[in-house]
């Protein structure tokens, strides 16, 4: 007696394999997820097997290049990430934190394009409205200031 098998899926040709692939990895340059990439190169991978070890179904071609692109996924994709998108300087642009030269207007002191309450413990009648003031630090809703030296 003959036990007949059924294929769920036939055989994938191994260049439309490497064709996903490529695809895959091409679209993973425009979206930069650090995925596509993994799933790309397990079916080019999964390709080159093919081409070497005949597969007996094509859902496990399919298995075989998913079972591979989890664990490169496991295995690679943080070293990646912290590679390829990590800077080697750490930029500590604080724009509305750090200091500088403002303005007095209106009893508010007008700095990077932005009026800031007077910080509540600088008299602020001892500055004139036009006066430039040197800028320590804001925060909140105020800045903390006081006479500009270049004055």
């Amino acid at each position: 007696m003959e036990v007949q098998t059924t294929m769920l899926l036939e055989i994938i040709n191994p260049y439309i394999l490497l064709g996903i692939g490529v695809v895959l990895i091409g679209l993973e340059a425009l979206i930069s997820s650090f995925i596509l990439i993994w799933f790309g190169l397990g079916f080019v991978i999964t390709a080159l097997l093919t081409m070497v070890f005949p597969f007996s179904d094509g859902v496990w071609q399919l298995a075989v290049a998913s079972i591979i692109s989890l664990i490169f996924i496991v295995l690679l994709r943080k070293k990646a990430l912290e590679k390829f998108l990590s800077s080697e300087e750490e930029i500590t642009d604080n724009f509305l934190h750090e200091g500088g030269i403002g303005q007095i207007k209106n009893s508010k002191v007008f700095f990077k394009g932005t009026y800031w309450e007077i910080d509540s413990d600088i008299d602020d009648s001892e500055f004139v409205d036009g006066e430039k003031v040197e800028v320590i630090k804001t925060y909140r809703n105020s800045a903390k200031i006081r006479k500009n030296k270049t004055n």
